[in-house]
């Protein structure tokens, strides 16, 4: 949750100014990451949340209080140039009744067309309670750059903001927006960025997905999310770790996050700076090759992501930001290492490891698996952890093919293992939980 929370305030800070390219192919996307952290009333979101994005909130409040003041002025600046259009309107009415010469007075007014004061820019970054269609607005009003945020999303999630999903997925791929109207001038967003960083409540995303789950997955929606259910502590914790407010890496990061904003959005100018294109090493190549093929080889029958290719492909696309993200932070010299992909790669895995867990159907090889698991985890103590299949044909009632099947997720997740023939050796959990997939499991996959 801690990272989620922190790999927001980069993807806010960063997605204006830096774009990351595919290796092997000529695309270009940006930065900017989709994250859903999803956990209990309790856990402290809105105090994480507060702590990492300081720095964007306070660069915020800048912008507002400032805005105050533009505003201001453009409208004094209006209201002059407004009345000395109409006056000059007045008397081209009057001209035209008399019958007059009006050449000089059309041309007061088409040089008073290119005066009229412009609505003054901010750099509007923060979204809590809005619609999709305000936050358009914004956007193209202001400068195409937002995010998404609320430590408490349940309005965002369930409200009107993800309602019109095929602009929140073109926004995260860097294509142009176009809106039409019927009452009103249409427009269209160019280069436009937008991050979602959301938490919310379980309840909250069982509601959404009844109501617009399978629009959002088949949208694409879903897919481009980075999401987490953290452990809770609630009960664990210690309460003299916390009193202190002050802490020298959340005040590093935040000082971090002050210098690529500063660098990203011109604060002086009021505009965006051109992107800048981060590409990968060649020894980071030659990983993201192998992880690429890992990925594509389990979207198969009966792998990990057979229910979940639109998931699938989009894991890259997101490896590539994250990694992206991790040496913005910490270095942001010449191009992106082979240790801050691997990085990059396990954190996304396990990302991907929980939405496979929670939004993600299974299949029947992965229901059968967790059957095998909690029947061998009952008979454990009476069986010294060793297991016959015959055993298992027998309390499982799988066949033998189903039985195989259980038993090649359960080996590659690290949970049984063949000592000798037709002899496994049971490695449960140190809690009585369903079978999880783990970052382990696909590291361990991924380098055979």
């Amino acid at each position: 949750m801690v990272l989620t929370t922190a790999l927001g305030a980069l993807s806010v800070a960063c997605q204006a100014g830096y774009m990351v390219k595919m290796p092997g192919r000529d695309v270009i996307h940006p930065v900017s990451l989709m994250l859903l952290t999803v956990a209990e009333s309790g856990v402290r979101k809105t105090a994480l949340e507060s702590k990492f994005f300081k720095s964007i909130r306070d660069f915020q409040k800048k912008q507002e209080n400032e805005n105050i003041t533009r505003l201001r002025k453009y409208e004094f600046d209006h209201e002059l140039w407004s009345t000395k259009r109409q006056t000059l309107l007045s008397l081209l009415r009057k001209a035209v009744r008399k019958g007059e010469d009006c050449e000089k007075i059309e041309m007061q007014l088409r040089n008073m067309e290119d005066e009229k004061p412009d609505l003054p820019k901010t750099f509007n970054l923060l979204h809590e309670d809005t619609s999709i269609q305000a936050l358009l607005k914004s956007m193209h009003d202001h400068h195409p750059v937002a995010c998404l945020v609320s430590s408490e999303a349940d309005e965002i999630l369930n409200g009107l903001a993800m309602q019109k999903t095929s602009a929140i997925n073109s926004l995260w791929s860097g294509s142009d927006v176009t809106v039409g109207r019927s009452s009103r001038p249409s427009f269209t967003i160019t280069g436009g960025r937008l991050t979602a960083a959301l938490m919310t409540q379980k309840s909250s995303v069982q509601n959404y997905l009844e109501k617009r789950g399978k629009r959002a997955r088949g949208s694409g929606l879903l897919a481009r999310f980075l999401t987490v259910y953290p452990q809770s502590f609630i009960g664990y914790r210690d309460s003299g770790a916390g009193k202190s407010e002050k802490s020298p890496y959340c005040d590093s990061f935040n000082q971090r996050i002050r210098e690529l904003i500063s660098r990203t959005l011109d604060d002086n100018e009021k505009k965006l700076s051109k992107p800048k294109v981060l590409e990968f090493l060649p020894e980071a190549i030659k990983e993201w090759n192998a992880t690429e093929k890992f990925i594509e080889d389990q979207c198969r029958t009966n792998g990990i992501y057979e229910q979940a290719t639109d998931h699938a492909g989009k894991l890259m696309d997101n490896m590539n930001r994250v990694a992206a993200l991790i040496h913005l932070c910490e270095n942001d010299r010449g191009s992106i290492t082979k240790e801050n992909f691997i990085i990059a790669r396990d954190i996304c895995l396990h990302y991907s490891m929980h939405f496979l867990e929670h939004l993600v159907p299974e299949t029947q090889a992965q229901q059968d698996a967790k059957k095998l698991y909690n029947k061998m985890y009952a008979y454990q103590d009476q069986h010294n952890n060793n297991f016959k299949t015959s055993w298992m044909l027998r309390y499982s009632h799988l066949t033998r093919d189903r039985l195989d099947e259980a038993l090649a997720i359960l080996e590659e997740n690290q949970y049984v293992e063949s000592f000798q023939k037709n002899h496994y050796r049971f490695h449960p959990d140190k809690v009585g939980e369903k079978p999880r997939l783990n970052p382990g499991s696909y590291r361990s996959m991924l380098h055979q």
